[in-house]
């Protein structure tokens, strides 16, 4: 259902009469209007009239919202006027009736920020949105517009990088470049939109919200205003001229709002089918849990069984079906239930759709996988995604900054890289990153960036999930957070709330924390790209060349890079730093490789196995350490088919003796962390496979984990040297020599 909040009558009138919608008459304290049943938009938009202020607005989104049932899937849209508080010069003349979608709301009373989620590519222009709990006069507006945060006075101002760096309490390595005028950005003014905001998130997540706002008055006057005229004639001829102009300006893009309105209806309908099919499914799997009398934890297992089967396309249907005519359902006690259970579970990881031969009948048929909004599958690794009825923004659309590093010499280079986008000037990483209820799917479809200064601690012991390789000291620093790339696998997708990814830029406070664990502990060695992929980020922020170079003249110091990045142009970005021999020793470029079945569809927009393979060659004759990770591995009913044809390619290509080592692991991950994936991607094999839980991480069970395992370490002990593998295990990672 679409939810339209609007302050006045007269800011939506226009509206109401497009939509053919009718009063709402119901015993509510706010006046509602509805599209009816005959309307174009079938009954499914509800437009509240809330009344003036903050206390008006949180209490009629409240109240609408908690009657209505808001589920997940619905969405909001506060529609209303905004005073114009200031804008750069060249867009004055086009604010005036002109709607923004607002990108950043703003409590004036507390500074409190809100940041709506900006996926969607929409043609208004943007604008930041302060909210305040009065009417402004004149002099109040322009007041208020002189000491607005972020935006110079007309241009005029510049940042002073000496008052930005005395603001940074810590961190003091940061450098700034030239004073440069802060980001243009218009600023609008309204006495409702934060209440709206914090209201409509208790029930809704953060893509679901949006905010519009037509400018309308006071920052920028209209014609006839003169600067000898008194206040009062000002306010008094002002308001003549809103009362006359008012609903001209409301209407002037009043086709635009209602072309807006109908793509928010027609999203809202898209995930009101797709919350129904779930409620189906889930409905379904309660029907089933009472014939098989499973108790509530197994009915849970029951249904992350199904929903791996639809990944897999096993038509479960069928399955029970036959269990049914065979006379086995419904069972007589619970035991009988928990036997079919586990049947159904090894017959799903032994189920393929390429071995027809084998389960013939329990194929779902294009139809069904139709019906059911799927797609066809062409290897056991593929989620379907439906088309959008708005296509999203690139990556990157959007650059947040912290304001007080405006003016650092890197973040002026870094969005000179990105001309045509955003920037929005933020107080903290965590107001944006860290908010709650966000849709990590839909923002893999438009990741933002965010540049940030890292505090507190920089450098962490590695992690018991973490390949040590037998180093004494390992540990690895979080440069960035989160990835430019999206593996289905990977853990960071229940680590983190967002998929936007942070840019840490006080790197030299980084080399300050190296150099004191050196002097306390004697040596260090440090993963730098564990939690992301920097060289996939080498062209954004040279990490990696910054990193080799303090590496040179620290001679205690081992520096390992993970990557799925790959290459010629990655040969070319290491080669910018020019190391010595000794220090190129030092610095382990670790390649993770897959089959590239597996890259294709598992580990989207990372670079081919082919592309991996040739950079790993060229830095091996550069005098590079190179390390393979044939981690992790991942199984499918196929998997010794296709891991050897993988590795023939990888013998063929890599000159095994030469390689640092190599590291040898199937799938695992943290309890913890699978959870909130599960949630994220229900849908996605990799999170509702049948894992088995040993001591709060979950593995492959235990005989697939040493069938797959074991194979590779058989071929790669044909290969190399048996002191160059190591493999982990649950309580100690161990060279694969001294474990035979």
């Amino acid at each position: 259902m679409l939810f339209i909040f609007a302050a006045h009558y007269g800011e939506v009138e226009n509206i109401i009469q497009a939509l053919k919608m009718g009063k709402r008459k119901t015993s509510f304290p706010f006046l509602q209007y509805c599209t009816s049943e005959f309307s174009e938009s079938e009954g499914r938009i509800l437009l509240t009239i809330c009344g003036e202020g903050r206390n008006n607005a949180a209490a009629a989104v409240s109240a609408t919202l908690a009657k209505e049932g808001a589920k997940r899937g619905d969405i909001l849209l506060s529609l209303g006027s905004a005073a114009i508080l200031k804008a750069p010069h060249t867009a004055e003349g086009s604010c005036l009736g002109s709607w923004f979608l607002i990108h950043a709301l703003q409590e004036w009373a507390t500074g409190r920020q809100f940041y709506p989620d900006m996926l969607y590519a929409f043609s208004f222009p943007e604008a930041r949105l302060i909210t305040g709990d009065q009417r402004l006069s004149w002099k109040d507006a322009e007041i208020l517009g002189r000491g607005l945060p972020y935006l110079p006075d007309r241009g005029e101002l510049k940042a002073s990088p000496a008052n930005a760096s005395k603001k940074r309490t810590k961190g003091s390595s940061i450098k700034f470049s030239k004073e440069i005028p802060y980001p243009e950005e218009i600023f609008l003014y309204d006495m409702e939109s934060t209440a709206v905001f914090q209201s409509g998130y208790s029930f809704l997540s953060t893509e679901d919200m949006f905010i519009l706002r037509c400018g309308t008055d006071f920052g920028l006057n209209f014609a006839g205003n003169t600067a000898e005229e008194s206040e009062k004639e000002q306010s008094q001829k002002q308001i003549n001229k809103v009362k006359e102009e008012f609903r001209k300006l409301l209407k002037r893009e009043e086709e635009q709002v209602l072309s807006f309105i109908r793509i928010l209806d027609e999203i809202s309908l898209k995930k009101e089918k797709e919350r129904q099919k779930e409620e189906a499914f889930l409905s379904e799997v309660q029907l089933l849990s009472q014939e098989l009398r499973l108790s509530f934890v197994l009915e849970k297992k029951l249904e992350k069984l199904l929903h791996y089967g639809k990944s897999i396309h096993f038509s479960w249907n069928k399955y029970f079906q036959k269990k049914r005519q065979e006379g086995f359902l419904p069972v007589r006690d619970k035991r009988g239930g928990q036997k079919i259970l586990q049947e159904l579970e090894d017959d799903l990881l032994h189920f393929s759709s390429t071995t027809e031969e084998d389960f013939p009948c329990l194929l779902e048929t294009k139809k069904e996988v139709e019906d059911r909004g799927g797609e066809e599958r062409k290897i056991p690794y593929a989620i379907s995604k439906e088309e959008d009825p708005l296509p999203f923004h690139p990556h990157f659309s959007h650059i947040y900054v912290e304001r007080e590093i405006w003016g650092h010499a890197d973040v002026e280079t870094i969005l000179k890289k990105f001309p045509k986008a955003k920037i929005i000037l933020i107080r903290h990483y965590k107001d944006l990153f860290n908010r709650k209820k966000q849709s990590r799917f839909m923002q893999e479809r438009s990741k933002k960036l965010i540049l940030a200064t890292k505090e507190g601690q920089r450098i962490y012991p590695g992690a018991p999930v973490c390949q040590s390789f037998s180093e004494t000291q390992f540990c690895y620093s979080s440069l960035i957070m989160n990835c430019p790339f999206h593996c289905e696998y990977c853990y960071l997708q229940g680590m983190y709330p967002s998929a936007n990814l942070v840019l840490f830029l006080n790197i030299e406070d980084y080399f300050q924390d190296c150099r004191k664990w050196i002097r306390e502990k004697g040596s260090l060695y440090l993963c730098i790209s564990y939690d992301t992929d920097l060289l996939a980020l080498e062209e954004i922020f040279p990490y990696v060349e910054k990193f080799s170079r303090f590496l040179e003249g620290e001679e205690k110091l081992r520096i390992e890079v993970r990557t799925k990045a790959g290459g010629e142009a990655l040969f070319r970005k290491i080669k910018r730093a020019q190391l010595s021999a000794e220090a190129r020793k030092r610095l382990i470029f670790a390649f993770t490789v897959s089959p590239e079945e597996i890259v294709q569809r598992a580990e989207h927009s990372s670079a081919s196995l082919e592309s991996r393979l040739r950079a790993a060659k060229l830095l091996i004759e550069e005098g590079y350490s190179i390390r393979l990770c044939f981690d992790p591995m991942i199984y499918h009913e196929k998997w010794k088919e296709l891991y050897n044809v993988f590795l023939d390619t990888v013998f063929r290509e890599i000159p095994m003796a030469k390689l640092y080592d190599c590291s040898v692991g199937s799938f695992r991950i943290s309890e913890t962390y699978l959870k909130p994936m599960l949630k994220a991607f229900p849908q996605s094999p990799y999170t509702v496979f049948p894992y088995e839980n040993t001591g709060g991480y979950y593995h492959y069970p235990e005989k697939i984990k040493e069938e797959i395992e074991g194979f590779l370490l058989h071929k790669l002990e044909e290969n190399m040297p048996r002191e160059k593998i190591f493999r982990w295990s649950e309580d100690v990672e161990v060279n694969h020599e001294q474990e035979q």
